[in-house]
């Protein structure tokens, strides 16, 4: 463990979710959200910064979290500020790009999975919803799920590809040739490996940018922690970057600072010293 020495407070603290801020069974513990509603209660804005949409961050978060934190959700595609922070943005797949990216993706693999995220809330698919763990896995109600050409004509945010293992890697090639640094393919290796598409400039460090541009301030200042390929960009690009003990050795690599894991309440120790810092 390597912690941060404040001299002064941070402007911002921005936190994974999966692997980061929650423990191996994807639950918030106590101390996490002490810290949390601490941190923001001296005066220091906390980021949710995750590949997640709003409808399970919502669940996980909790009434009282997701009305005070800002957020950054489905990998920066849609982000919304709390005060201090303002601003609510969402970037939006063109039609042709979306239809184009899930024809080539089925050129590669017809049992792909898709799944198309759309404001958060609403997603299409292309596989069999059960009905009797929808609420459990996707934390949504049977009026959101959607067919993949229903989301599409609903302006889409995300789509997010997987079902086939380490093979998702084999694709990204494909998609980078054919839509180059129009498109932002992310890999996550959490859980089940996918790849998170969106715009280019949907991405956790431009969203963050545009939070903190809100109040003049910048990521120099800003506190990141994560665990996961997701998260190098924005931990690359703010100025104090924190890895988790679990995180892989890439995260590890490009990190200055280090916590322990995220089954011992590693985002709560940095966030203590933060708080440390203010008082």
């Amino acid at each position: 463990m390597n912690l941060p020495d404040f001299k002064k407070a941070p402007d911002a603290v921005a936190i994974d979710l999966d692997g980061t801020l929650l423990d191996s069974n994807s639950v918030l513990s106590r101390r996490n959200r002490k810290a949390i509603e601490s941190c923001i209660g001296c005066g220091v804005p906390v980021i949710i910064a995750t590949s997640r949409s709003a409808r399970s961050s919502r669940y996980i978060l909790g009434s009282e979290l997701w009305d005070i934190c800002s957020l950054v959700l489905l990998n920066g595609a849609i982000t919304s500020g709390s005060p201090p922070l303002t601003g609510s943005y969402r970037e939006i797949l063109p039609d042709e790009t979306a239809r184009g990216i899930i024809d080539c993706a089925l050129e590669f693999e017809p049992e792909i999975r898709i799944t198309v995220e759309v404001d958060g809330y609403k997603f299409g698919v292309n596989w069999d919803v059960d009905y009797s763990i929808l609420t459990q896995r996707n934390v949504a109600t049977p009026d959101m799920v959607l067919s993949v050409e229903e989301s599409l004509g609903l302006n889409p945010s995300k789509i997010a590809l997987g079902g086939i293992g380490n093979r998702m890697l084999e694709f990204i090639e494909p998609l980078e040739k054919q839509y180059g640094d129009n498109i932002s393919i992310v890999y996550s290796s959490y859980g089940n490996p996918m790849l998170m598409i969106t715009m280019a400039q949907a991405t956790k460090p431009n969203a963050l940018k545009r939070l903190l541009g809100s109040v003049n301030s910048s990521l120099n200042n800003v506190v990141a922690i994560g665990d996961d390929v997701p998260d190098i960009e924005m931990l690359r690009e703010c100025g104090i970057s924190v890895a988790m003990a679990n995180a892989i050795p890439e995260v590890k690599a490009v990190c200055t600072y280090s916590t322990t894991g995220n089954d011992d309440d590693g985002v709560a120790i940095v966030l203590e010293k933060v708080i440390e810092s203010v008082k």
